[in-house]
């Protein structure tokens, strides 16, 4: 009897031992501080992975365009004429593995019927237009890269793919600005620079970099919040001068003090890689990277600035197939020197 009842007091005070109210709470407040550390060291992480594949994406498009250069003699350019004006991105398709979406796009066809602003997709491109490729685009963007209100597509009822991926077309300064005519960078409307003609070195020669993604609409007024996704309208602040380069007869303007005008907010930044207009996948080196100056256009020209959403900077492509982080705060003589060809300028003279 004496057993059962010891048994029965240690199963007893087994039972009464535990977690008091006050414990818990303490434990679940400690977790609490431990998860709220962790945390930014977690989305750290996950944007250095994201960071390092946008890396390779862009390593992956210089491949391709060293592979298509080599084949044929000189770095693809841009259409010259709107409704021929097939991307570099799209020229380079063969070269990326990609060549089952390349065989969809007729060459030979016009990509858009129409001018003007009436311009419209070929429905012979449709497909390819509207497929979304992962290679061009950045893994920390996030914003969905089908377009469904870029009205060159959507008024021929077709979705368009985007890209974060970017061409230079050069300094911006002057009137390099104005791609009808040929620029200091690597990219203009029927250009066709050869290695030979990078003589900065292919080293110190930008490529491509990068672009946020427009936001998918136009809205009207001041300048919104979230300017990165939207470029300023400049119609009326500048235009193209018969068919002569210049903004208004201004060299080097104030871009900062133009955008106060600006009323109109486009949407269309990134819409579609298989199109190589200005607006849409090309950046100069006049605005420094992810500047708080809006991007701005006006007749498909106009001044836009590389931009990611990497904190601190952007991923760089550089004609020798390397890619580099380049900062925000990047000397900004040296950020315009990366963007010619043959600039010849003093900045590497101490390597």
């Amino acid at each position: 009897m004496y057993h059962c009842n010891k048994y029965q007091r240690y199963q007893t005070n087994s039972i009464r031992r535990g977690f008091t109210l006050v414990e818990l709470l303490v434990v679940i407040a400690i977790i609490g501080i431990l998860v709220s550390l962790l945390f930014p060291a977690v989305q750290s992480a996950r944007e250095a992975a994201r960071c390092i594949r946008c890396q390779n994406h862009l390593k992956q498009l210089g491949l391709g365009l060293h592979q298509r250069a080599n084949a044929c003699g000189e770095f693809p350019g841009i259409g010259s004429k709107p409704q021929t004006s097939f991307s570099v991105h799209a020229r380079i398709l063969p070269y990326l593995e990609q060549q089952a979406i390349s065989d969809a796009i007729d060459f030979e066809e016009p990509l858009m019927l129409g001018g003007g602003g009436s311009a419209s997709v070929n429905p012979i491109q449709a497909m390819a237009a509207q497929t979304v490729l992962p290679i061009f685009l950045c893994p920390s963007d996030g914003a969905n890269p089908e377009f469904s209100s870029f009205v060159h597509f959507s008024t021929a009822g077709v979705t368009s793919a985007g890209t974060n991926y970017v061409v230079c077309t050069g300094s911006g300064s002057g009137t390099n600005y104005d791609l009808r005519f040929p620029s200091d960078g690597m990219f203009w409307k029927d250009s066709s620079v050869r290695f030979e003609e990078i003589r900065d070195g292919t080293s110190h020669t930008m490529v491509m970099s990068e672009s946020i993604l427009g936001c998918d609409k136009d809205t009207y007024g001041k300048t919104p919040e979230n300017f990165k996704r939207q470029m300023a309208g400049m119609c009326n602040q500048f235009s193209l001068n018969q068919g002569k380069p210049g903004l208004k007869g201004v060299v080097d303007p104030d871009l900062a003090s133009l955008v106060d005008d600006a009323t109109m907010w486009r949407g269309c930044r990134g819409a579609t890689w298989i199109w190589g207009r200005e607006q849409v996948n090309t950046f100069s080196a006049y605005m420094l990277p992810n500047t708080r100056v809006p991007d701005m256009t006006a007749k498909g020209t106009g001044f836009f600035a590389a931009r990611s959403s990497h904190p601190g900077g952007v991923n760089t492509l550089f004609a020798d197939g390397s890619v580099h982080f380049i900062n925000d705060s990047v000397d900004y003589g040296l950020w315009r020197a990366l963007s010619t060809r043959a600039g010849f300028e003093p900045y590497f003279c101490e390597e």
